[in-house]
């Protein structure tokens, strides 16, 4: 066996989680949720809710209208980072090639290890013993296998769930190229999939058939891989959690109730946004060269974005709300709701590596946010605070931010 990639995504995660917490949950349809609020939306169903027509980030009023059964619980972030913790170093025992996709998925090359354990098949199954052992009955995870690469291991794990181990070699890939549509491929979004039709693609095997150059000028680089994927093959390596790479960007983004939709409130949303991607850019040893920032004018409604590029690099957040600001009024739509606004800092540098462009009074400002940083560090973030934030209540908090925050590595991931 030259390669063998493993998939590894937990089942139901943060509701199995819940479930194993809390024993009067178990055997019930529960949604984990950031509040238990007709305007909160649904993080997670357990196995038993997924008998009904429910899916991830359905509000709360239209998950109870499929499920009348359905228990809400709030989530609390700090098991769900506790538990991957543990699953984590159970992994480590079997293979140093860990690559940490999501906070409940992770990509393994077990080419050396599989087979001194009997191979990957056994060694899915002592997997799943020993998590069933060490973390409870409740959390489960189902493993997929492949030789052809971490998308097709994905592919035919997602295949075998719950708590199973799917299977893929290299005799099996022919078949599985016919019969596959594009869209069930992780990377092949909605979008994709759509201009793919346009072309005539449909199956994997189309997509293998389709000549690279015509790819490439639809798709760009990008078009290369999809060639490839339809040739059964995702050349791309594991990547070690210990040599994960620096980030390509830091964002936030903010979905807003319907009675803090007014423009103003918007503005106010976003301003403590921008503090907060300064305070991860600092916390990261980074400053920024670009801001994106953009809005929708409904929750499904169409999105506008325009970025802009800063004089000097910087990790403010007053800065960057100014960017925003710019960024904002040279977009020509101008509406009077705004249903999300979102902020992103790219083109990083570390900080270390600039050399000293500030004036005095951003060197007051540079010591100012370190002062922040530090009461924020010893006593919470909501220790201290922007006086604008002031005027908001309180917004929905969707389980500790896992869905409000961006983090965009070399590496893409994905939520599981």
């Amino acid at each position: 066996m030259s390669r063998c990639i493993v998939h590894l995504d937990m089942d139901s995660y943060f509701a199995s989680v819940e479930q194993q917490a809390q024993p009067s949950l178990r055997g019930r349809p529960i949604g984990v949720t950031g509040k238990p609020t007709e305007r909160s939306i649904i993080t997670a169903f357990s196995r038993e809710a997924k008998r009904y027509p429910v899916k991830t980030a359905m509000p709360v009023w239209e998950a109870v209208r499929h499920c009348p059964e359905l228990v809400l619980v709030p989530g609390h972030p700090e098991r769900y980072v506790e538990t991957s913790r543990r699953f984590l170093e159970i992994l480590k025992e079997y293979t140093v090639m860990i690559e940490v996709y999501s906070i409940d998925e992770v990509f393994m090359d077990v080419s050396q290890e599989a087979p001194r354990r009997g191979g990957p098949v056994a060694m899915a199954r002592d997997i799943q013993r020993r998590f069933h052992d060490a973390l409870g009955p409740y959390i489960t995870a189902t493993l997929g296998i492949a030789t052809a690469g971490k998308t097709f291991a994905k592919l035919v794990g997602k295949r075998h769930k719950p708590n199973g181990i799917g299977l893929l070699w290299d005799d099996e890939m022919p078949r599985l190229l016919k019969t596959t549509q594009v869209g069930e491929m992780c990377g092949i979004g909605p979008r994709i999939e759509r201009r793919l039709d346009q072309l005539g693609i449909v199956t994997l095997a189309d997509l293998g058939a389709t000549p690279e150059a015509l790819l490439r000028r639809e798709f760009g680089v990008y078009g290369v891989f999809l060639r490839q994927l339809g040739l059964g093959r995702d050349p791309s390596p594991v990547i070690p959690y210990t040599e994960i790479p620096p980030p390509k960007s830091v964002g936030h983004s903010r979905t807003l109730p319907p009675e803090m939709r007014d423009v103003s409130l918007a503005f106010l949303v976003l301003r403590e946004l921008a503090d907060k991607v300064a305070a991860r850019l600092r916390r990261l040893g980074y400053v920024c060269r670009t801001i994106h920032c953009g809005f929708r004018t409904g929750v499904l409604g169409p999105g506008y974005a325009k970025q802009a590029t800063l004089a000097i690099p910087s990790d403010d957040g007053e800065t960057i709300y100014r960017a925003c600001q710019s960024i904002l009024a040279a977009i020509p739509v101008q509406p009077a709701e705004v249903a999300l606004v979102s902020v992103s800092a790219t083109q990083l540098v570390e900080r270390d590596a600039l050399p000293d462009l500030l004036f005095e009074e951003d060197r007051r400002r540079d010591r100012l946010n370190g002062a922040v940083d530090k009461i924020r560090t010893r006593y919470g973030d909501g220790s201290i605070r922007l006086g604008t934030s002031l005027l908001l209540k309180p917004l929905p908090q969707h389980v500790g931010g896992f869905i409000q925050e961006t983090w965009e590595f070399g590496a893409a991931g994905e939520g599981g």
